[in-house]
């Protein structure tokens, strides 16, 4: 888990105080990443990126906010499970550090924003290219990583949380429709928060900015495909087979990795699939209420 904040005007304007309110949002998502910090604006101060850093790849060198030799910058909350697959696709003689940051900076450069549908993990990050004066933003398939975002005043504010967006709001309220949803579904539909005029970027979308206009496209959907010609045996060998793959991506990383378990099916099976890497010590947590 890191933290990710930015501003940037809609009209490629000066922003005041740029400096001071990306250490505002960094300071507010603190708790995201006790392992570094950091904040970037463009020259012209027109655009500027925040990140708070929890260490699991490349512990030395990826560092953010990143750059790449075209003056392109982004900061990442989450981690790309294939980097290592698309390293090799993209050319590692190129590359100058071992982060799957990179990767996405090296896949924008060759695929532009058709790099989201070559990664495969949970992302959010927000991705200024100079040369285009575009941001461009994107948030994981199933929204595992959260991205918010707000427009105060022409400048286009966005953090991983929504409480470093509220020092910049011209007045703090509830969104009722998202407090019902809230209620109801323990979620918020449609993009919704708790705080009105804040919003969450959907899973599967692209936002970018770009000549003062906000887009936002859907990049990815789940179709389902009924298959009547497999056996119930062929159906068993092939989900154990993808769980197998999924776990070993899963388990890339440059700390400890350890699992919760929650006494329930998925994360037993889970936890019990990862256990059998014997070079790892791996540790499974647990937790319970108790009544003093």
């Amino acid at each position: 888990m890191c933290g990710i904040a930015g501003v940037i005007n809609l009209g490629l304007q000066p922003i005041n105080n740029l400096e001071r309110s990306l250490n505002v949002m960094n300071e507010l998502q603190k708790h995201r990443g006790p392992d570094g910090c950091g904040i970037w604006c463009n020259e012209k101060r027109q655009v500027g990126l925040a990140h708070r850093r929890l260490s699991i790849i490349d512990l030395t060198t990826g560092g953010q906010p990143m750059r790449d030799k075209n003056n392109n910058w982004i900061v990442y909350n989450g981690e790309i499970y294939n980097y290592v697959e698309l390293r090799k696709e993209l050319g590692e003689d190129d590359f100058v550090t071992t982060s799957d940051t990179e990767v996405i900076l090296k896949a924008y450069e060759k695929w532009g924003t058709d790099c989201v549908k070559h990664f495969i993990g949970m992302f959010s990050f927000a991705l200024w290219d100079e040369s285009s004066k575009m941001l461009f933003c994107s948030r994981d398939r199933f929204g595992i990583k959260p991205f918010c975002y707000t427009v105060v005043k022409d400048n286009f504010y966005f953090a991983s949380e929504a409480k470093a967006l509220l020092p910049f709001m011209e007045s703090i309220e509830t969104d009722l429709d998202g407090f019902r949803d809230y209620l109801t579904f323990q979620f918020c539909l449609e993009g919704k928060t708790l705080f009105k005029g804040i919003n969450e970027l959907l899973p599967a979308h692209n936002l970018i900015i770009k000549n003062g206009s906000i887009k936002m496209e859907r990049y990815w959907q789940i179709y389902y495909d009924l298959d009547f010609d497999h056996t119930a045996k062929y159906f068993e060998e092939k989900i154990e087979s993808l769980l197998l793959e999924s776990v070993d991506l899963h388990l890339r990383s440059d700390v400890p990795v350890g699992a919760y378990i929650s006494g329930g099916v998925d994360s037993s099976i889970v936890a019990s699939i990862a256990a059998k890497d014997s070079a790892r010590n791996f540790i499974g947590f647990t937790g319970k209420f108790t009544l003093s």
